[in-house]
């Protein structure tokens, strides 16, 4: 275990990257989501493919004849995720209006606000957490947050919207991080 000065420098280094929007030098992780590929959304239909496209009216008319909200994909994935991977903010308020599980996790375990962090997309992300997506939820392989994911990666605009939504500053997921330390 590194000693508390290290620990403590690395954290400051990690937590002002973030937040000025500057690259850390380790790997990058955004791989680790899996987005629909072209094929696969040009093989959509009902809400998958409506979500894709952002057709907020077909959305809506298919909830209200009975399609649930919550259909997934082959990988898990609801139309709400389909929409925050496609950056698809309005497609993402039809289905939350119609009783989606938005906190719902696809099967790389990521939500929609992760998704988003990851992708350092803040809008998308905060259309997510207007719709109800939580901003603290524990979520990926790694039983992170989508703060701690968004500091790694140096995303300052998502991370400062995450703390002010919320999101917890003192989680520690399985690799020992936190948004403030590492391990």
């Amino acid at each position: 275990m590194a000693d508390l000065p290290s620990r403590l420098l690395r954290s400051l280094l990690v937590l002002t990257c973030a937040v000025y929007g500057l690259q850390t030098l380790r790997p990058q992780v955004a791989t680790a989501q899996v987005p629909p590929r072209a094929a696969e959304v040009a093989g959509y239909s009902g809400l998958h493919a409506a979500s894709a496209s952002g057709a907020v009216n077909s959305i809506r008319q298919m909830i209200a004849n009975g399609l649930d909200p919550d259909v997934r994909d082959g990988n898990g994935r609801t139309p709400f995720h389909v929409a925050a991977f496609l950056r698809q903010r309005f497609a993402m308020e039809a289905p939350a209006a119609g009783r989606a599980e938005v906190n719902a996790l696809e099967n790389q375990r990521h939500d929609a606000v992760t998704i988003a962090a990851v992708a350092d997309d803040p809008e998308t992300m905060s259309a997510a957490i207007r719709a109800g997506n939580r901003a603290g939820n524990i979520t990926s392989i790694y039983d992170g947050t989508a703060l701690i994911a968004a500091a790694h990666l140096g995303h300052g605009e998502v991370v400062r919207r995450l703390i002010a939504a919320g999101a917890p500053l003192d989680h520690v997921n399985n690799l020992g991080w936190t948004a403030l330390t590492e391990a």
